[in-house]
């Protein structure tokens, strides 16, 4: 079995593919959303409709790089957490400083 750095490394595993909600709050609140949105967009001319649409999208394609920005985050905050497990000082942080 390959290690999880070489899957991560082959493209084997892909996190921001992986997200699946869970929590039924945030199923909830996507169906609120989704129903407000079909709500709002009925009261919109055609124009209008395509206009809120186009601006949405363009809203969208920032959520990958919101997503990329918070796994590298999450990841660098695990590998400062490990570096303080695993050292043998007392005083970790100038160490894991220039993670």
């Amino acid at each position: 079995m390959k290690s999880i750095l070489q899957q991560l490394y082959d493209g084997e595993i892909l996190p921001g593919e992986q997200f699946k909600p869970y929590l039924e709050e945030y199923k909830e609140k996507w169906n609120k959303i989704s129903n407000a949105e079909l709500v709002f967009t009925e009261k919109l001319t055609k124009q209008q409709e395509q206009e809120f649409d186009a601006l949405m999208d363009e809203h969208a394609l920032l959520m990958p790089l919101e997503m990329s920005q918070v796994f590298i985050d999450g990841f660098k905050l695990g590998a400062r957490i490990m570096c303080e497990v695993f050292s043998k000082g007392e005083d970790t942080q100038d160490e894991c400083s220039t993670m």
